[in-house]
């Protein structure tokens, strides 16, 4: 059973106008909704009683819903499961998609196997990666801003830290070395946000295959990125002899697609390492964002997770140091 709300009746404006557009798609005047959980957007979904499908309220002024149609175009024909468009008004940012059910990839492999599922999920990653698309560029402006979202949101704004002249310059040399490691590998598309509560398990048995959620934000940048999304997941902690066995595959079928040319093993590692490291300094300040600025305080549970992740990623290089020193200084114990 699903959890949600039921709108019988109007509540607000755009799901007024968003009832009446899937009416006269369907060609259904009984139409009911029922609000599904939402994301970490603006977006908000509502499957449509009875009919397998899902309508999406996306405000065109905050959404990327002609990104969002493009790349899910694209995904398909490369033969990647993603919901189908059965309908959709850019002007007013409605969507009509089809319902991928229920089963998330997070409960899956919680409560099946999860080696298989995880290996299911990187076999994906490099036909996502070939996607042939014109994407905004992850370069270092890109990724600098990202990183301050720590420094503003988390240090600044959550925790009131002003940090020396000092400190400020070993955080930047941290950065740029973080920097370094994503622009130094392959580029190409990387979904930018894949991992457990992005991927759904639709059908059953020998049919069973994993449909990719979630992906407007895509852009062009390391490829080592998605994996590490999934791999050093902010809401899932693998243990660590998985971890070994997964990350042993993935190498494997990256470099049996023409990926990873000249890189060993360690090297792989090392860069996957770095390349999680950076994402998750992103999101201990984008957790806080969502807390202070959209009142959406349940992504504060999981910052010790990534605090964690944080301060082991950091033993990867001495070069390093100084920022986990800025984190056990000012971070840790706070959330």
């Amino acid at each position: 059973m699903v959890s949600g709300i039921w709108y019988s009746s109007v509540t607000d404006s755009r799901l007024e106008a968003l009832t009446q557009y899937v009416k006269s798609i369907i060609l259904d005047d009984k139409v009911m909704l029922l609000s599904l959980n939402g994301d970490a957007s603006f977006r908000r979904y509502f499957r449509v009683l009875n009919k397998n499908l899902i309508a999406v309220d996306a405000p065109p002024q905050t959404q990327k819903n002609k990104e969002f149609v493009a790349i899910d175009t694209a995904l398909s024909k490369a033969g990647i499961t993603v919901p189908k468009l059965v309908a959709y008004d850019l002007d007013n940012g409605f969507m009509l998609i089809s319902d991928l059910g229920d089963k998330t990839f997070a409960k899956a492999s919680a409560e099946g196997d999860r080696l298989y599922y995880y290996k299911k999920a990187i076999s994906l990653l490099p036909t996502i990666a070939s996607i042939n698309l014109e994407l905004p560029l992850f370069d270092k402006k890109f990724i600098e801003f990202e990183l301050s979202l720590f420094d503003t949101w988390m240090l600044d704004k959550a925790l009131n830290v002003k940090l020396s002249d000092a400190e400020q310059k070993d955080l930047k040399e941290c950065y740029d070395f973080l920097a370094q490691n994503c622009l130094s590998q392959e580029q190409c598309a990387m979904h930018r946000d894949y991992h457990s509560r992005n991927l759904m398990v639709c059908g059953e048995g020998k049919s069973e295959q994993l449909a990719v959620i979630d992906f407007q934000d895509m852009v062009k940048g390391p490829v080592l990125y998605d994996l590490a999304s999934l791999l050093f997941d902010c809401y899932v902690v693998l243990d660590k002899e998985l971890l070994t066995e997964l990350k042993q595959y993935a190498y494997a079928i990256f470099k049996e697609k023409g990926y990873l040319k000249g890189k060993s093993y360690d090297e792989f590692v090392y860069e996957l390492t770095l390349t999680s490291l950076q994402r998750h300094v992103k999101v201990l300040g984008i957790f806080c964002r969502l807390n202070i600025r959209d009142g959406k305080s349940a992504y504060l549970k999981d910052l010790p997770r990534v605090i964690n992740y944080v301060l082991d990623e950091c033993k990867i290089d001495k070069r390093l140091e100084k920022l986990q020193n800025i984190i056990e200084k000012y971070v840790v114990g706070k959330f």
